[in-house]
């Protein structure tokens, strides 16, 4: 069965980097040659450049505040007490539930109720609202088994609150908190539906990839995806070194 799971999850990607170094036009069997043409199409696109920033710089931003407010969120998952902060740790998650597209549509209201321009900043605290339950799950994860004796420890030790976490808890959670930060990144990186609704003046990589395609599928977009394959293959790899620890910590 896992085997099966992993073909049926597996091939489309086999496909779509095959398909990227056909020689024809058209993605379809028999192969009729291999040719690096369309990678070379995609890179000389100044288009894919400047959506290729933009998705950076925003991804970056996304990763660095979802990555502190969801280690902040965490703690108040973990040790908040009391009905009110029970409350504020459900409502936190409430994005993991709501359809993308119906979170999209809400926060263009919002902004636009708000008086705020749909920019770079906009799609910031957008990402920033989708992507941050997501690092505190991995962060909830490392905190419920971390053994609060060791901060005890540290204070007996005359460590202030702040050397304490420092020295002590940081430490311990920031194998969690890089795989939340990198996540984080990766899920703004490739999101289409709150930068389409929160976005204007610009695009993002999957902005304009689904500009491309709305007249065919063009054979620069299969090497686009073939380069994100590729990219995200090689961040989980990067990745695996510190799942592992956790799950060997835990």
């Amino acid at each position: 069965m896992t085997t099966a799971m992993l073909i049926f999850s597996l091939t489309p990607l086999v496909l779509v980097s095959v398909f990227s170094i056909n020689e024809s036009r058209f993605y379809a069997f028999p192969i009729t040659g291999l040719t690096l043409q369309w990678y070379a199409d995609l890179l000389a696109d100044e288009r894919i450049w400047t959506s290729l920033l933009s998705s950076l710089l925003i991804a970056i931003g996304v990763s660095a505040i979802s990555t502190g407010m969801g280690t902040a969120f965490a703690f108040v998952v973990v040790r908040g007490i009391g009905r009110f902060w029970r409350t504020v740790s459900v409502m936190g998650f409430i994005p993991l539930a709501v359809p993308v597209l119906v979170l999209a549509a809400a926060l263009q209201v919002a902004f636009v109720e708000l008086g705020l321009p749909l920019g770079y900043g906009t799609v910031i605290i957008g990402h920033t609202v989708f992507a941050t339950p997501f690092v505190v799950l991995m962060v909830v994860a490392q905190l419920y088994r971390y053994d609060q004796r060791l901060d005890a420890a540290a204070r007996d030790l005359g460590a202030s609150p702040m050397e304490t976490f420092r020295h002590v808890t940081l430490p311990i959670l920031m194998p969690s908190i890089r795989s939340g930060a990198i996540l984080g990144f990766l899920l703004s990186f490739n999101e289409w539906a709150i930068a389409f609704f929160t976005g204007r003046g610009f695009n993002t990589l999957p902005m304009l990839v689904y500009s491309m395609q709305r007249n065919g599928l063009p054979p620069s977009v299969l090497a686009y995806s073939s380069l994100i394959v590729i990219f995200v293959l090689v961040t989980v790899l990067l990745l695996m070194p510190f799942v592992l620890r956790m799950v060997r910590r835990g």
